[in-house]
């Protein structure tokens, strides 16, 4: 059975239903191994819930459900940007969300896998910056007007302040699907006759340079050149106060929506900002030869270099770790828990790095028992019976609960909104006592309304159309009004 496209990505505003996720269970073979790295701010707290992401200890997320009958599994590792996890939070629970709405009835599936991979970091995003709303409507309403200006608002806000790498992957029985948003790497290691290797000659790999969104990227740098970013200052630099190199995450909303216009002295010195949540998306039909496909968090990889090992020898030499790790129980954690050793013994306590804390890394091996070239004795790995949930993993639970939670916040909007259109809104008095040129100059938007009757009768039809009325309505209005007044139309 073949797998490529997804059903199109609901909208953050549809309400979805659970049902399908009583189809899903933890994958056997797969395998997990992540480190935290606690916020001394916050107390303890190993709940994977969305609700207490910024209480949590930060530790990636990952995923690894597959269905009852084997027709499609789902692969995820995340990586929180910061110390929130909300966004990781919101990345795994939502393309669990997505993905189990697909169905195998019929060959649109294939469409359906494809289509939610392209647009998943999007609805990601967009659920985000819904969040992001939300709060800040309920911080505008309680919090002094001084409190509400949105370069000091956003960045008070952990919705608009949390961001993640995301890595993506959708596994049938003959295709994988893969989205990734970041820094995450990636191996797809082969089995020849016995013989494991990294192939990047005939295989897809993503675990380059070039694969990653980063300044390093030629791809990236290309498109950031385009949108007249400063190269050479942003490679020294960054693009934060942390003088971040990556280019493309989901979420960090405040650094996205607080771009240089909500500085610039003059409009036209506005540029959009250089940071996207543009996945890489890539298919490909797996072969006999295909054993198992590894993901690992940029901290653990970087880990790995100060063990000393050369980075152009690290594959070779994860080939040695995979090997060894195969005979182990867990594999994933022989192989973290074996580099942070070796990390441990080159670098003595006074230069160890606390960043290296919160980490990585999940193995999917691919299970084909009847294919020859897998037949090995020495390469056969037994099954992943552990029945803890891994520090990290997202569960059938978690997602159920997190589509309830936004199917209850969706039904308070609607009603809201349909509040909105029955009764109008409620008016707020607009006081302009300050100034917030060169955006916008009051006082002559006033003494236009003075000078221009015409206009100012616009200007209040304009104002009760938008309290009371559709917006189907307001365009009706506004053309019998401007027929009524061809005075006021400009070419």
């Amino acid at each position: 059975m073949a797998a490529s496209s997804a059903a199109a990505a609901t909208p953050t505003n549809i309400r979805t239903t659970s049902s399908n996720l009583s189809n899903f269970i933890p994958c056997q073979h797969t395998f997990v191994a992540t480190r935290t790295k606690q916020d001394p701010s916050s107390s303890s707290n190993n709940e994977n819930t969305v609700e207490n992401s910024s209480q949590r200890a930060t530790v990636p997320r990952v995923c690894r459900l597959r269905t009852n009958d084997n027709a499609m599994a789902i692969y995820a590792l995340v990586d929180p940007i910061g110390t929130s996890m909300l966004a990781s939070d919101v990345c795994v629970n939502m393309l669990v969300e997505q993905l189990s709405k697909v169905s195998f009835d019929d060959d649109t599936y294939k469409e359906k896998i494809n289509d939610i991979m392209q647009n998943v970091s999007y609805e990601i995003e967009n659920r985000l910056l819904q969040m992001t709303f939300d709060h800040a409507e309920e911080k505008i309403t309680s919090a002094p007007s001084s409190v509400s200006a949105a370069e000091k608002l956003l960045p008070s806000l952990d919705e608009a302040e949390s961001g993640a790498f995301l890595f993506a992957t959708t596994v049938t029985q003959s295709y994988m699907y893969l989205a990734y948003v970041g820094t995450i790497r990636a191996f797809l290691i082969s089995n020849n006759n016995d013989d494991l290797i990294i192939d990047n000659k005939y295989r897809p790999q993503y675990f380059h340079t070039n694969s990653l969104h980063t300044i390093d990227n030629e791809d990236e740098c290309r498109r950031l050149k385009n949108l007249d970013v400063d190269l050479d200052r942003v490679k020294h630099e960054g693009f934060d106060k942390n003088h971040s190199k990556f280019t493309r995450c989901i979420g960090k909303l405040s650094e996205k929506l607080l771009s240089s216009a909500a500085s610039a002295n003059d409009v036209n010195e506005a540029r959009c900002n250089p940071l996207i949540c543009e996945p890489t998306v890539s298919k490909f039909k797996l072969v006999p030869t295909d054993y198992a496909f590894v993901m690992m968090t940029d901290k653990f990889y970087k880990m790995y270099l100060k063990t000393g090992i050369p980075e152009n020898e690290i594959p070779s030499d994860f080939i040695r770790l995979f090997r060894e790790s195969i005979k182990s129980p867990d594999p994933a954690e022989y192989i973290l828990r074996t580099v942070e050793q070796s990390f441990q013994s080159e670098n003595n306590s006074a230069n160890d790095d606390s960043d290296m804390q919160d980490m990585g890394l999940i193995i999917h091996f691919f299970h084909q028992p009847k294919n020859a070239a897998q037949s090995s004795t020495s390469l056969s790995v037994k099954p992943n019976h552990i029945r803890r949930v891994f520090n990290g993993e997202v569960t059938v639970d978690e997602v159920r609960n997190f589509i309830n939670k936004n199917n209850k916040i969706q039904e308070k909007r609607e009603k809201n909104r349909n509040s909105s259109t029955n009764y109008g809104h409620q008016r707020e008095v607009q006081s302009h006592s300050n100034s917030i040129e060169p955006f916008v100059r009051f006082d002559v938007y006033e003494k236009l309304l003075k000078d221009n009757e015409e206009l100012h009768q616009a200007n209040d039809l304009i104002t009760e159309l938008l309290y009371t009325q559709s917006t189907s309505m307001i365009d009706e209005k506004l053309t019998e009004f401007l027929r009524e007044h061809p005075s006021l139309k400009c070419d």
